[in-house]
């Protein structure tokens, strides 16, 4: 699977997910010294429908707070996935109309194919 953009679904030691613009911090050194959370969402799932469907619920995350971007060391932290289509479609269009963020600044262009020379040639 090919990933054009930075947005995750993180899952915090507290139980919480949160949906956020995802990145690293790095040092001098270039190792990672902890995690940047960006336009941060708590995601929850709502009441069960009629139709069986289970509605996903989100607020801003810390929205007592007027921060866009969040500091987490590693430790915080237990895993960043990629939210489906629907969930990342709904977080775009916010972040477009809340946050003046426009998908020229999330996406990035992917090539197509894989351009790389082979290993070893074949016989």
């Amino acid at each position: 699977m090919t990933v054009n953009h930075p947005i995750r679904v993180v899952t915090l030691v507290t139980g919480e997910r949160v949906l956020c613009i995802f990145g690293d911090l790095r040092d001098s050194e270039n190792k990672v010294v902890g995690y940047k959370l960006v336009e941060p969402f708590n995601l929850k799932v709502g009441e069960p429908q009629e139709d069986g469907s289970m509605p996903i619920r989100y607020n801003r995350w810390c929205m007592f707070s007027p921060e866009r971007e969040y500091l987490l060391s590693g430790t915080h932290i237990i895993a960043a996935s990629i939210p489906d289509d629907n969930i990342l479609e709904t977080y775009v269009s916010e972040l477009e109309e809340k946050a003046g963020i426009t998908r020229d600044q999330i996406f990035i262009e992917v090539e197509d194919g894989d351009n790389s020379e082979p290993a070893e040639a074949g016989e």
